[in-house]
């Protein structure tokens, strides 16, 4: 038999609604500080935010800058990954209006890791990456072996240095049926394509890219293919790794365009390669660099 104090102590559906709420008010906070951001960005937040979350077993504003640092490391030994939580933390204790000056301090420790991380790959990379002569003979084979899908996408890392998710189209044959939202059109119409991207890696900064493009190849493979072009877009690094040139993936292959350009000193191109990617010059011309250092 329950005692008086048991039998006065119910919960309504009421109450438990109300429970959930201030439970996860931090998150809805967060939501609404990232609203009307691509949706490759806020996905990138949310993920970090559990990860964080999950580790420090507490809200992430409420924990100390100290235990937010030890639990990135603990998290992954990756600079990346490390300097994703830090800015999460970061993020969260200013939306509450916190200090975060010792977040900021180890986020630019581990930039000047990452940087040196960086350089010493590219350095190593530039002993195994074909030329760019030899990617372009590539693009040629895939289009004579008729290889579409691969030489769709191997195309626009060669010519607009996209990344992954660019990748991520749908393909449509009127203007009209491209949407005002914020997904990634291809308008395939006569003797032209003109490329539509907004969800993509850098989108909060540089907004909406079109480009136009008239090479009769990449028509071509564009009116021959299936699409969907990749079957599941939350493995998209998986399928375009694959499909690319040498299996080496968009990052390198990209790194190819910006070396030959650098070598030549080619100003120009350099300037369209930090557009048509949505990376700022300085970027390019250091985190692309594969060439050795000069003693």
């Amino acid at each position: 038999m329950a005692t008086s104090s048991e039998a006065d102590i119910t919960t309504t559906e009421d109450e438990d609604t109300l429970s959930d709420i201030t439970e996860n008010i931090e998150l809805q906070v967060l939501k609404e500080s990232i609203q009307g951001k691509a949706k490759n960005t806020i996905s990138a937040y949310l993920r970090a935010y559990d990860q964080l979350k999950n580790a420090l077993n507490k809200e992430v504003h409420a924990s100390s800058q100290k235990l937010i640092i030890e639990k990135s490391k603990e998290i992954s030994g990756n600079l990346n990954t490390q300097a994703q939580l830090i800015n999460m933390g970061i993020v969260m204790r200013r939306l509450y209006n916190l200090d975060v000056k010792e977040l900021e301090s180890q986020r630019k420790t581990n930039k000047k890791g990452i940087t040196e991380r960086v350089k010493q790959q590219n350095q190593k990379l530039n002993e195994v990456l074909p030329t760019l002569a030899e990617f372009d003979e590539h693009l040629t084979y895939l289009h004579s072996k008729q290889m579409y899908p691969e030489l769709i996408v191997n195309y626009l890392i060669r010519h607009l240095c996209v990344r992954n998710q660019d990748m991520v189209f749908e393909l449509v044959k009127r203007k009209a049926d491209v949407k005002n939202d914020q997904k990634n059109y291809m308008w395939l119409a006569k003797g032209k394509a003109t490329y539509y991207r907004r969800d993509y890696k850098t989108a909060d900064t540089y907004k909406e890219k079109i480009n136009v493009i008239k090479d009769k190849a990449f028509l071509n493979a564009l009116a021959k293919v299936k699409f969907p072009l990749i079957s599941n877009p939350s493995n998209v690094g998986y399928f375009v790794k694959k499909m690319s040139f040498k299996e080496l993936g968009e990052g390198s292959l990209v790194k190819i365009v910006v070396n030959d350009a650098r070598e030549r000193g080619d100003l120009n191109e350099l300037t369209r390669i930090s557009k048509d990617r949505g990376t700022d010059l300085c970027t390019i011309a250091t985190s692309y660099n594969i060439q050795p250092k000069k003693n």
